[in-house]
């Protein structure tokens, strides 16, 4: 039975050989940590956005994600923390690239790409690292299971952007009515309408009025109409020096509404 070490030694030479010159690959692990090697031949990766697999998994946490992701995949996976938001790469076989159909979401890197694989014994923080290292040399993710994985991330969180939020009153808002007007918060409903007071109107020839009644026919009152008068306002226009002034002339007017 091979040792720990003695395994880490096979699956470290397995991925050296992926490269043409298997010594640089061992002296960029020695010296950095991290080495290129070329995909496509032995292993493709999958680069899925680090949103995506949180929200496939429902967690941030390092070590659940760790959990879900060996659960879920089960083939080795390397996460990138140099790009914004962290990376994720699934190792899947070579050929996977040729019939990928997630590329909108999660782009599988094949021929011409060189990806930075972590030395075997880092699997921790910080820089470039193994999430879930391989157990055994070919330890790669089934490209259907990396598939369901992306697509339970994207749909969740299409989900969350659904919801966004709740307003005052615990009322939920989707994201179409969130971003309404800021304005249209103050706009409220009419004012209930109430039935009239009265049941028929009859125009009364003599008067020319109309003459409101109820449902017995006695005459409702519906209140006096208002009248305008215009009241004009004087103001003087004095002398040079304001001891003889002019004659007062009317030179503005207002209107003043007055009940019957």
């Amino acid at each position: 039975m091979d040792t720990h070490e003695g395994l880490n030694r096979k699956i470290s030479e397995w991925l050296a050989r992926t490269h043409p010159i298997p010594e640089r690959v061992r002296t960029e692990w020695a010296s950095q940590g991290v080495a290129l090697l070329p995909l496509g031949e032995r292993f493709s990766a999958v680069r899925i956005a680090s949103e995506v697999v949180h929200a496939a998994v429902q967690s941030k946490d390092q070590d659940r994600v760790a959990t879900a992701l060996g659960e879920l995949l089960g083939g080795a996976i390397i996460y990138d923390r140099r790009v914004a938001g962290g990376t994720y790469y699934a190792l899947v076989d070579g050929h996977a690239g040729a019939v990928w159909a997630c590329d909108n979401t999660a782009t599988c890197l094949g021929r011409g790409t060189y990806l930075g694989v972590p030395r075997i014994d880092r699997q921790r923080p910080p820089g470039t690292y193994w999430v879930v290292p391989p157990r055994y040399a070919g330890d790669l993710c089934p490209s259907r299971s990396v598939v369901g994985l992306v697509e339970a991330g994207r749909s969740r969180l299409v989900m969350e952007a659904e919801v966004c939020s709740h307003d005052d009153s615990g009322e939920l808002k989707t994201a179409a009515s969130a971003r309404r007007p800021w304005a249209m918060r103050l706009v409220t409903d009419r004012l209930p309408v109430r039935p009239p007071s009265y049941a028929t109107v009859v125009l009364d020839g003599p008067s020319q009025t109309a003459r409101y009644t109820d449902a017995v026919g006695q005459v409702v009152e519906m209140g006096k109409h208002g009248t305008s008068r215009t009241t004009g306002t004087a103001s003087v226009s004095g002398g040079g020096d304001g001891q003889n002034p002019q004659p007062q002339t009317q030179d503005d007017q207002t209107t003043d509404y007055e009940s019957d």
